[in-house]
């Protein structure tokens, strides 16, 4: 109340002092019945009205002068030293399922340059546009980059549109620590959406083979092999990454031609066994190229099983019998034993493709010719190379199931009721469903292991949703869902391809089209610099248009977070003070000169000087839940300001500071 009066200092000074002109308009009145004021209204009466009507006018505007300075007085040494704004009331938070258009709500912002409350704040918020060009989130350990960004965003956006199921948005999630999964978990159960979360878990009933996909064989070993330069550092020779590239390319090959399916311990189980490896071949090449196979009957079959397990019998569950390769070995077993069986020309009822015959004879030139001949020095280095990683999928039985499941998990007839899991949709499907899969695998237990099934898992995630372009644009009068992507200490996850196709960087260049969100947090530059080769973290850095800098610890980072909010032009004031003197002589008692006249200048000038708007000091002393935000609408850059995070904890409707002096921070 008191600071309204204030503000409205001159208007008050004019109300008292017309009340006090009056006052003394009838209390001190114009001395009309003095002696000369009489005479000088006799012979001048142009003067004698002049004095009278100023004397009139001094009635009121003296005390105006008056009351002006006491007010100026009372609001600049009593108010204005102490003064202390009051956060305004902040507008009415916007409700996530209640929006009818896609939106996040960051923060709220005050003054964008200080840390003090405005009496207008309002809520800094990101069309859906601008979602599309990604969010990351800097901070360090204790920042509350997680309480106060990760889930409020998350809420905000799997809440949207949750009761339709044509338009809810569903994702990928990663993670490091193990309760990021649960606590998404719990945001769908709030808004009636668990029977969309979808966790891959040592302890869940999902398996995910990372093989299993659309993707050609070399394009499998390629991530493969460029999954180990991210694991293990890039070497300068580039023969050993080809090499990985081409043993892992072959192996899978000869599974997919043979078995029509591969996993990751296939891969590792014939690198290691050169035996297994050219059996294989050979078994491959009994399937495609043997003509004639052994039908028995069940019953048959279990008379002796001892005998006839060797020749790899089979169940045939269209004509519910066993089948196997007639060989002459075998059909001198059926004979001695007297098992009735049949014959049957393979070629004829079911011709091999001739493109798979031409990839196995690929595979054999491959390995004789190729394989074989290098020296075993060099081959065992190139085993040992590849394996290091594919014994992760070994040594733990947990892993091996879930990551490694048998060819029977994907087959509906013989895993109808789940008994060797279920087997994890294609992303492609999850995508457009709004399922959200979330990788819930805590790098405590095995770093090696979690970020190398996790960038798996997203670089599965970024094909199928960049598959989404060609789709959309032959359908687009079709209504397609937002896709979101949230990773947790990004750090652990981040790939760049560099010169090559893959990588986060061309993934996240491209998202905005096929209507992707991506939204990572790491805890600072420098660590995302240290998991990336050379200066490629300025790459990725760059497709993220919206940055969000919470309390910083390191000066790399606080340094890089300035230079990112740029530059501008500030007026500096400089102040000089001078002394000069007259007649100036050597006293005899100090031995200084001295003068009797002297003056003293003092000046002040201001200079432009072009400065950081945000300090690296900003950045460092950023308390939990500030930031300084870089924020994009999609169209327009918006300057780099101060905004108050809402931790999901506290009282969205409830300005920052109000919690903090509350104690709520």
């Amino acid at each position: 109340m008191i600071q309204r009066i204030l503000h409205a200092r001159h208007f008050l000074a004019g109300i008292l002092a017309a009340a006090t002109g009056m006052v003394l308009y009838f209390r001190v009145p114009f001395p009309d019945a003095n002696l000369f004021v009489h005479v000088m209204a006799i012979r001048t009466a142009s003067a004698y009205l002049f004095f009278k009507y100023s004397y009139i006018v001094l009635l009121y505007t003296t005390p105006y002068i008056v009351y002006s300075m006491l007010l100026s007085g009372v609001y600049i040494f009593a108010l204005k030293a102490t003064r202390k704004i009051r956060a305004g009331k902040l507008p009415m938070y916007p409700d996530p399922e209640r929006r009818t258009e896609l939106s996040l709500v960051l923060g709220e912002l005050h003054h964008p340059r200080k840390q003090v409350p405005s009496e207008t704040p309002h809520w800094l918020i990101i069309p859906e546009r601008g979602l599309f060009t990604g969010i990351v989130i800097v901070g360090a350990v204790g920042s509350g980059k997680t309480a106060a960004c990760m889930y409020p965003f998350a809420e905000q956006i799997l809440a949207y549109k949750a009761t339709d199921k044509d338009r809810r948005i569903g994702g990928l999630i990663l993670e490091v620590k193990g309760d990021f999964c649960e606590k998404v978990h719990e945001i769908l159960k709030r808004h009636d959406r668990d029977e969309d979360y979808i966790e891959i878990s040592l302890t869940s009933q999902y398996r995910y083979n990372p093989l299993h996909n659309d993707l050609d064989a070399y394009a499998l070993a390629y991530n493969i092999a460029s999954l180990l330069n991210n694991l293990f550092g890039r070497g300068k020779e580039p023969f050993w990454q080809q090499a990985y590239t081409n043993l892992v390319k072959f192996i899978i090959l000869l599974h997919k031609v043979a078995f029509d399916y591969v996993t990751l311990f296939d891969v590792y189980e014939c690198a290691i066994n050169p035996d297994l490896l050219e059996s294989r071949i050979k078994e491959a090449e009994r399937r495609l190229i043997e003509a004639d196979s052994a039908l028995l009957w069940e019953e048959e079959y279990l008379k002796y099983p001892k005998d006839l397990e060797p020749f790899h019998f089979r169940l045939d569950t269209e004509s519910n019998r066993y089948r196997a390769p007639l060989t002459p070995g075998l059909a001198a077993v059926l004979k001695a034993k007297a098992v009735q069986w049949e014959a049957e020309n393979a070629s004829r009822k079911n011709p091999a493709p001739a493109q798979k015959k031409a990839q196995l004879e690929a595979v054999q030139r491959w390995f004789y010719h190729d394989w074989r001949r290098i020296e075993p020095k060099l081959r065992t280095s190139i085993v040992e190379g590849i394996s290091v990683f594919l014994s992760l999928f070994d040594d733990n039985p947990d892993v091996k199931r879930t990551f490694c499941p048998p060819a029977e998990c994907y087959d509906p007839h013989a895993n109808a009721d789940f008994q060797f899991g279920k087997p994890l949709p294609s992303f492609s499907w999850l995508v457009e469903s709004g399922a959200v899969c979330g990788l819930n695998f805590p790098i405590g237990m095995n770093p090696g292991l979690a970020k190398a099934i996790g960038v798996m898992m997203k670089l599965d995630f970024e094909r199928a949703v960049l598959n989404r372009v060609p789709v959309m644009e032959k359908n687009p009068e079709s209504y397609f869902r937002q896709v979101l992507f949230l990773c947790d200490e990004y750090q652990h996850f981040a790939t760049v391809g560099e010169s090559e196709p893959t990588g986060d960087e061309k993934f996240f260049s491209l998202s905005r089209q096929p209507k992707c969100i991506p939204i990572v947090a790491t805890q600072s530059i420098s660590s995302l610099k240290s998991a990336l080769p050379g200066e490629s973290w300025r790459t990725l850095l760059q497709t993220f248009r919206t940055k969000i800098f919470l309390s910083l610890s390191d000066d790399f980072s606080a340094r890089t977070a300035s230079e990112l909010c740029g530059r501008e032009d500030r007026l500096k004031a400089s102040y000089n003070l001078s002394e000069s003197g007259h007649d100036a002589q050597v006293s005899l008692l100090t031995g200084k000169a001295m003068s009797h006249r002297a003056n003293i200048t003092a000046s002040k000038s201001y200079s432009p000087h072009h400065d950081l708007r945000f300090d690296v000091k900003d950045f460092m002393e950023l308390r939990n839940a500030q930031s300084v935000t870089i924020a994009y609408d999609g169209t327009n850059p918006m300057p780099p300001t101060f905004c108050y995070l809402k931790p999901y904890y506290n009282d969205v409707n409830k300005s920052y500071f109000r919690q903090l002096a509350d104690g709520e921070l």
